[in-house]
């Protein structure tokens, strides 16, 4: 077996584990959007283009809302933010790479990618190329495949659902799926908390844009309360 091939699918093995609950949110993305009415060819191709797992709950529950084009455009830069960190962890290894390279390690840069991938950055390289790119895409590929798989799932499930059925239900799941990836920690709960008050407060600005403001105001809260808690340790 080829090097590159063998870290290749060293990082397919590692990443699929966390695939088990990568898959509930998928089919939820994929269920809600039909629930917003959004055409099954659309909804799959957001997922394939967009790959953003949080994003697209959200963005989804802002459809289901009636939110306008911009705030849900800000809502998805902001929710995404956190990617500028993860790329400037692993900018370091991968400089190196040709621009194909590099372009394609950003596409595949999510979360559980980026949670796997940088450990196995932290430890050598071995003897010989640095092949540990092609762990990261087995990683990346890994969780893009399983992503697109469960968006099908839920989408399949929501399109066999008779019409008389109503499942709105799905918008408001979206949004208590992506709460409970919050809530695990005092910093998740404290930007839940605000960014729920803030909805409430600014319920009357127009287009939709205290949810915008909900979100920011959430994600500060959050980051205040993870840097005290840092600042205790």
């Amino acid at each position: 077996m080829g090097l590159r091939l063998k870290e290749f699918l060293a990082g397919c093995r590692d990443e699929a584990p966390l695939q088990l609950g990568v898959i509930p949110f998928g089919m939820l993305y994929g269920i809600g959007a039909l629930a917003v009415g959004m055409p099954v060819w659309l909804a799959q191709l957001t997922s394939m283009l967009v790959f953003a797992g949080a994003a697209q709950l959200v963005i989804v529950q802002m459809l289901g809302a009636a939110a306008g084009a911009l705030p849900m455009g800000l809502t998805a830069v902001l929710l995404n933010l956190r990617h500028m960190l993860y790329s400037a962890s692993v900018a370091e290894h991968v400089r190196h790479l040709p621009r194909r390279w590099r372009v394609l390690l950003a596409y595949l840069l999510t979360d559980e990618a980026y949670a796997v991938a940088i450990l196995r950055y932290a430890r050598p390289a071995g003897p010989g190329p640095d092949l540990r790119h092609w762990y990261f895409l087995g990683c990346g590929l890994t969780l893009w495949g399983c992503w697109q798989l469960s968006t099908a799932l839920g989408i399949a499930f929501g399109a066999r659902i008779p019409p008389e059925w109503d499942i709105d239900f799905a918008v408001p799941l979206t949004f208590i799926a992506l709460l409970t990836l919050l809530v695990k920690e005092r910093a998740g709960q404290a930007a839940a908390l605000v960014a729920a008050l803030a909805v409430l407060a600014l319920a009357a600005l127009p287009y939709r844009l205290g949810l915008v403001l909900a979100i920011v105001l959430g994600l500060l809260a959050g980051a205040a309360v993870a840097r005290r808690g840092e600042a205790r340790r």
